[in-house]
């Protein structure tokens, strides 16, 4: 430890007041309050959501794993939050340390006047008329050196203590997968084709239930022919109905000779016999 008692008391009263103060560190304790209520709030917040969620909302091996992987979250707000309240409470000793050293020490003016009064007394001090009166000063200043001293070693105890034993703080946990991204691109993606190639086959199927549907009303209009052309059918065999002169034409051409051989050729031999009588009636 540094030995304040071989320095004077100007030179100890004057380090102490030359100081910046204990605002800084004052500041300091207030932020790490605030940063220590913080995380404490969010450390809660954090565990009852995970817990709702593992508990009431959300269950299966994927909430399992949710929980186990956030709980060392949660658990570092916790631990760190801790860590700021020390941290906090250390700044707080440390301003508390200054403000009784500074309240202890000699101020430096009182000192200054007791060395100009000695360096005066000595002065006049022709027959010895101001010894007394100097040693009373010089007893005095013993006294303002002891008390600086005293001041000082008290001081560096309790700032060796106030900033002793601060933890480091640690960054927060990794709860995530590195590979998870990739993972959960690739099974969208996969997903992703799987609910096209089902939305196409649907198409697919809805379009021939379509066509299935459209071909049924004409397949029955087809088979629900009139009378007429089911003596057509009947007669000729045919399978489609005429509709112009050509598909009749095609439809009657397989039966013409018969047609001809039953009916026609009669009618050609009695205009053939009638023929033969009149030529006979004409010879006479």
């Amino acid at each position: 430890m540094f030995d304040f008692g071989a320095f004077p008391p100007e030179f100890n009263s004057a380090r102490i007041y030359a100081g910046p103060g204990s605002g800084s560190l004052m500041a300091a304790a207030s932020a790490w309050n605030a940063i220590a209520a913080e995380l404490q709030s969010a450390a809660l917040s954090y565990q009852n959501v995970v817990t709702q969620l593992a508990s009431e909302e959300w269950a299966g091996t994927a909430s399992a794993a949710m929980a186990q992987a956030a709980t060392p979250y949660a658990e570092w707000l916790a631990t760190t939050a801790a860590q700021a309240e020390q941290a906090a409470a250390q700044a707080s000793a440390a301003a508390a340390a200054y403000e009784a050293v500074f309240a202890a020490v000699v101020p430096p003016p009182v000192i200054a006047a007791n060395r100009a009064l000695v360096q005066q007394l000595q002065a006049t001090n022709v027959i010895g008329q101001n010894t007394g009166a100097i040693a009373q000063l010089e007893a005095q200043y013993g006294e303002f050196w002891a008390q600086d001293a005293g001041a000082m070693e008290t001081y560096a105890t309790q700032s060796t203590t106030a900033t002793k034993g601060l933890t480091q703080f640690q960054a927060a946990p990794k709860i995530t997968n590195d590979g998870g991204s990739a993972t959960q691109a690739s099974a969208v993606a996969k997903a992703t084709a799987n609910t096209t190639a089902g939305n196409t086959a649907n198409t697919v199927q809805k379009a021939a239930s379509i066509a299935t549907a459209t071909a049924a009303p004409q397949a029955a209009a087809t088979t629900s022919t009139d009378p007429l052309s089911e003596i057509w059918f009947l007669l000729t065999g045919q399978t489609v109905f005429p509709t112009n002169l050509g598909t009749l034409v095609n439809g009657y051409s397989p039966f013409a000779g018969f047609f001809y051989n039953t009916e026609g050729l009669p009618y050609f031999s009695i205009g053939m016999g009638n023929n033969f009588v009149q030529i006979a009636k004409s010879v006479g």
